[in-house]
């Protein structure tokens, strides 16, 4: 594994992080949306259940990608490349 490989993995990383703050985005449009529905508000509670199933499709690639780079060897390899810088710059 070369150091492109181990950046990549850490961008995709952080787009699975992102992809979750997205999802839960999409948790916190339904719980207003079922407020407005439940206060008699029917077209922004429509509005607001638009934007909640449009997030929480965000999970899916979040889970995809986490599944991909948490791979054995994947990790594995990640690990040995940290361990060898570590002890480069320790001597």
């Amino acid at each position: 594994m070369n150091l492109f490989k181990l950046y990549s993995r850490d961008i995709l990383g952080l787009s699975v992080v992102g992809f979750f703050i997205l999802s839960i985005l999409g948790v916190i449009f339904g719980t207003i949306a079922l407020l407005n529905y439940a206060s008699g508000n029917t077209v922004l509670a429509a509005s607001n259940i638009h934007l909640a199933l449009s997030h929480i499709l965000f999970v899916i690639p979040a889970l995809i990608i986490g599944h991909y780079i948490n791979r054995p060897s994947w990790v594995a390899a990640v690990d040995k490349i940290k361990f060898t810088r570590e002890i480069n710059n320790h001597s």
